[in-house]
């Protein structure tokens, strides 16, 4: 189980998202952290679960401007570039994911 099969779950929600990354209200990313957590596989406790997500909303927020996440929720499938660039935006946090 690797953290991309996490950020899979919540990736509909970030391209959902209508305005700038950097100014998402507390309810989108409250949101995120739970569609993250809930789409999570088996085999993860949820403080992990948590930890991760909520590290991966903060990186996808600062790595995504408002027009980028537009471009990504018109797109199917999304852009492989902005794919790319939304797993390395989150990678750093696998660590989270570690007991």
């Amino acid at each position: 189980m690797t953290y991309r099969h996490l950020l899979a779950a919540a990736l509909p929600l970030a391209l959902a998202l209508p305005v700038s990354a950097a100014e998402w209200s507390d309810k989108a990313k409250t949101d995120f952290v739970q569609q993250c957590i809930a789409g999570a596989p088996a085999g993860y406790e949820e403080p992990q679960l948590r930890a991760y997500c909520e590290c991966a909303v903060t990186r996808v927020s600062q790595e995504f401007s408002a027009d980028e996440l537009q471009a990504m929720s018109r797109q199917s499938p999304p852009d492989q570039a902005l794919q790319q660039r939304l797993v390395k935006a989150s990678s750093s946090c696998s660590g989270e994911l570690k007991p």
